[in-house]
């Protein structure tokens, strides 16, 4: 089987690969290296171990792999490595960095970040943010995500102090802490083989409410930077105040429409959304994913809950923000959220809002999640 793919794989002349078994994984995958040196695969094994020759100091070999061999085309980047070495033959060790499901890839690219059309403090300046590729949770974290990933986390270390719930499964998680987020995604990357972004002095980041540091180059999972929240959520749009337009609506986003915001707010219901309430009081959540997505193919960027981004507030930050990858100011006492909730007005579901009311501690029940990803090195 393996020897009549590699006679097939020279066959159409593309590069030299090795097919074996991937990480366990029960379908063939084809591998290879592109890079400057002509470098050729010359040993890989299914635990993860690639040898190549033709190794030179400094250069950035591509590695690819694909389950298809019908063209260069259907071949994706797998993973990028950078060689230093001075030796001919290099080793390196590949995790599967396979795109999750439930993510979507942002492009990497220039936007405008904030907003001064509506005077709101904190979003001012408009200026210009250069942000990385990444990738974005499609939908808020839903409570049963959480809990498939919480009970693995609980019998591995991890302890959490939010008062955590959800409406049904299938609706955002509620009441988490940012301190919670964050050691859930850093639990979500051990329980898939990916390394967790957040430490605190050099230790994996699983106990307690302490502020840890990230490694942005990590494969793990983590909470978006405002930046990268906000091009996220403008999905390609510039100078729009939702992520689909100008005005907003019940047909939208399950938020609180008032009559007090008609410039923008032009929902023909008012008051809390008529599907998502009980007689227009008790509002609650809507299931993940229940509006039409964004240019992104993100849902539930404006109302249901808020979520919880990396940054420290600071209302005067955007004035001196670097214009590459900005992720906030070092310290501060609010972490940001984005987004509004399905009790906020309008307003708080601009793309350009800040939320800032909350500690890290702080739980409540508007209060959900979004992962990123970084999208290599």
């Amino acid at each position: 089987m393996i020897a009549t793919r590699m006679k097939k794989r020279v066959l159409i002349g593309v590069m030299t690969a090795l097919a074996l078994p991937l990480f366990g994984q029960n379908e063939v995958q084809f591998i290879r290296i592109v890079s400057p040196t002509n470098s050729r695969i010359i040993q890989f094994s299914p635990d993860g171990s690639l040898v190549w020759s033709n190794g030179a100091l400094g250069i950035t070999c591509i590695v690819q792999r694909a389950s298809s061999i019908s063209g260069p085309s259907n071949w994706v980047d797998y993973a990028q490595k950078v060689v230093i070495t001075t030796n001919r033959v290099v080793t390196a060790t590949l995790r599967d960095l396979s795109v999750p499901a439930d993510v979507k890839l942002i492009p990497a690219g220039t936007f405008s970040m904030g907003d001064t059309r509506d005077n709101t403090s904190g979003e001012a300046p408009v200026h210009s943010g250069d942000v990385s590729g990444f990738y974005m949770g499609k939908t808020e974290v839903t409570k049963d995500q959480w809990d498939v990933v919480y009970n693995w986390a609980i019998e591995h270390g991890y302890t959490f102090d939010g008062f955590l719930t959800g409406k049904a499964t299938n609706h955002p998680v509620q009441r988490v802490s940012w301190y919670d987020c964050v050691k859930w995604c850093n639990a979500r990357s051990e329980k898939e083989g990916r390394t967790p972004c957040y430490t605190v002095n050099g230790d994996v980041y699983r106990t307690d409410q302490i502020d840890p540091e990230c490694s942005w180059s990590a494969d793990g999972y983590r909470l978006p930077t405002e930046a990268e929240w906000e091009k996220a959520a403008r999905g390609g749009l510039s100078s729009k105040r939702f992520p689909w337009g100008d005005t907003i609506q019940h047909t939208k986003a399950n938020y609180y429409s008032s009559s007090s915001l008609s410039s923008y707010d032009t929902s023909s219901t008012r008051s809390y959304h008529p599907t998502y309430s009980n007689n227009t009081s008790s509002p609650y959540t809507s299931p993940a994913g229940s509006f039409p997505t964004n240019s992104y193919g993100l849902y539930d960027l404006a109302g249901n809950v808020s979520e919880w981004c990396w940054d420290w507030y600071d209302g005067s930050y955007y004035a001196s923000s670097p214009s590459s990858d900005p992720r906030g100011p070092s310290w501060g006492s609010y972490r940001v959220r984005r987004g509004g909730d399905y009790q906020s007005y309008a307003d708080f579901s601009r793309v350009a809002s800040r939320i800032v009311n909350a500690f890290p501690y702080d739980s409540r029940s508007t209060v959900g999640f979004r992962i990123a990803l970084s999208a290599g090195p």
